[in-house]
């Protein structure tokens, strides 16, 4: 059985804005469907857990600014290599080591990625991987000019009030190591729509390909 670990806010990286005990239970009920899935919310667990991981799911973010913890959580995620799926605001995590953003395929930029306030949002597919997704309607936060690498195969995008395609979704291979992003999944009222549990099925498979 698929051994599946859960890394989620809500103790060593808690924030004000995001019900993180909430959605990483909704998270780990999806993924087993996929295998055995066990939620941890201190680096300490995650450290003595990770090497066990067949995948690796974070769902925690970094706030406004450089966390207190960044330099041990680096040190944690140096040493893995097995596939990594990040949800929602983990994108802005460790903003000052380069090499999550090129583990991860992209990130949240301070002063340049941005949201408007969570609300109606309509996604759409942008790549053959995901042509049978038709446009979906849901509730979540659009987040907005993330920096994507150009060797990412992004998956859904959604149209700002000008017509420029932002990615929300994409798929990234680095050093022969498999990583997805979904910025989807704010809250459980966003993983109630069936988008954002069916990406995070479809991401899962094919990081453990």
């Amino acid at each position: 059985m698929r051994r599946v670990l859960v890394f989620s806010g809500g103790a060593d990286y808690a924030d004000p804005w995001h019900p993180f005990v909430e959605t990483s239970a909704i998270v780990a009920e999806v993924l087993r469907e996929e295998g055995d899935a066990t939620v941890v919310d201190t680096l300490e667990d995650l450290a003595a857990r990770i090497d066990a991981a067949d995948l690796l799911v974070i769902n925690a973010g970094g706030g406004t600014a450089p966390h207190r913890l960044d330099a041990r959580l680096a040190e944690i995620l140096t040493g893995y290599h097995g596939p990594l799926l990040a949800l929602h605001v983990a994108a802005t995590l460790l903003p000052e080591h380069a090499a999550w953003e090129a583990r991860l395929g992209g990130r949240w930029v301070r002063d340049v990625t941005f949201h408007p306030e969570r609300g109606p949002l309509r996604v759409r597919a942008a790549s053959a991987s995901v042509a049978d997704l038709t446009a979906f309607d849901t509730v979540d936060e659009a987040y907005t000019a993330l920096r994507v690498s150009p060797e990412a195969d992004v998956l859904l995008v959604y149209d700002d009030a000008d017509g420029v395609a932002h990615a929300l979704a994409w798929t990234h291979e680095n050093d022969g190591s498999r990583a997805a992003y979904s910025a989807l999944g704010h809250d459980a009222e966003a993983y109630g729509s069936p988008l954002a549990p069916e990406l995070i099925r479809r991401l899962t498979r094919w990081l453990l390909a």
